[in-house]
């Protein structure tokens, strides 16, 4: 669910008007919402983790650790392009 969600980035992108100075992180809970993102036109992206294990699976479909992994996987890849990330 969380992927049919996330696959609207294309739309939000071009349908934002973007103004100087102003940042656009879009979120982005793994290398494939990452690319998405990406594809899409972002220009930053941001990664979000829950603090209890309960709400990561209902958010992002996995457990606290291994939503770290996958930022860890994004923040790599991110950084690789020269691409913004927060948390």
């Amino acid at each position: 669910m969380l992927e049919d969600e996330m696959a609207d980035h294309t739309e939000v992108m071009r349908g934002i008007e973007c103004y100087p100075g102003v940042r656009y992180p879009v979120l982005t809970p793994n290398l494939q919402g990452f690319h998405s993102a990406i594809a899409a036109g972002a220009m930053e992206v941001s990664v979000f983790g829950a603090a209890s294990e309960s709400f990561s699976k209902m958010n992002i479909n996995c457990t606290i650790d291994e939503s770290m992994d996958k930022f860890e996987d994004v923040v790599k890849s991110a950084r690789s392009m020269n691409i913004p990330v927060r948390g």
